[in-house]
């Protein structure tokens, strides 16, 4: 497939020369879930970490959400801490 954009030969963000492919991790809210994708393909400025997708990605990544991350397609699953913001928040009042 074509694509219909060029990737930056340049971080948008920071502005640095410093781009090279690479794979990525990315996790994403679907509903109540939090989901994670591995091994994708992009461009990640060396300074900042910013991450480019190129058009292919960002169709696989739209295809997946619109069949709402299938549980049986995963191939693992992560444990994640939940933290409360509020509760900190709390606790740091607290003399």
């Amino acid at each position: 497939m074509e694509p219909t954009h060029r990737l930056p030969d340049f971080c948008e963000h920071c502005e640095s020369p410093n781009i090279l492919p690479d794979r990525v991790r990315s996790a994403f809210w679907h509903e109540d879930r939090l989901v994670v994708i591995e091994d994708i393909p992009a461009l990640v400025c060396r300074d900042c970490r910013e991450q480019y997708y190129d058009d292919q990605a960002v169709m696989l990544i739209d295809q997946l959400r619109g069949e709402g991350f299938p549980p049986d397609q995963a191939l693992r699953e992560l444990r994640v801490p939940v933290f409360s913001f509020a509760e900190r928040l709390k606790r740091s009042e607290v003399p």
